[in-house]
């Protein structure tokens, strides 16, 4: 079985004067995203290999997080997921190596609200830092999206929802 978390960057700052693709944490994403992974190693749910966006916030919310996940193997910045669509999730997805057991995406609406509803099949919002916790019975991350292949999803984890 293998495992992936789609999660959607923390908040981000609109105060700046920079690109989109430079835009800063802010206030909430700076404490969302520590809180989002603590709650991730406390359900076991550890990355063995994490690919974000290369984007300034999606980079600034894998720092705030790393410190909770010590055993993570690799680290992927891909300027693929900055507009990153359901099929280049699965790209990245078909990509990891075998020895991942998990792997946690980061990226961007619409794209990970899209991926979520397609490997589920259900609505679900993904605004700032949530994370959608996957499971696939597949051995190998190139088989997990084959037609004959689902993935269940197991939970959505939103900042929100935490104990503080």
């Amino acid at each position: 079985m293998i495992r992936m978390i789609l999660m959607r960057h923390a908040k981000s700052s609109w105060e700046d004067d920079v690109a989109d693709f430079d835009r800063p944490l802010n206030r909430r994403g700076l404490r969302d995203a520590p809180r989002i992974a603590a709650e991730l190693s406390e359900r076991g749910w550890c990355p063995d290999v994490v690919v974000h966006s290369a984007a300034m916030r999606t980079t600034q919310t894998w720092e705030l997080m790393a410190s909770h996940f010590p055993e993570v193997s690799q680290v992927v910045s891909s300027k693929s997921l900055y507009h990153g669509s359901p099929a280049d999730i699965r790209t990245v997805a078909e990509n990891l190596p075998t020895s991942c057991g998990t792997s946690l995406i980061i990226g961007h609406n619409p794209g990970w609200e899209l991926a979520v509803h397609q490997l589920s099949s259900q609505n679900v919002r993904m605004t700032t830092a949530n994370a959608a916790l996957f499971e696939n019975d597949a051995s190998h991350w190139q088989d997990a999206f084959a037609e004959s292949s689902a993935w269940r999803l197991i939970n959505v984890l939103r900042p929100k929802e935490l104990d503080t």
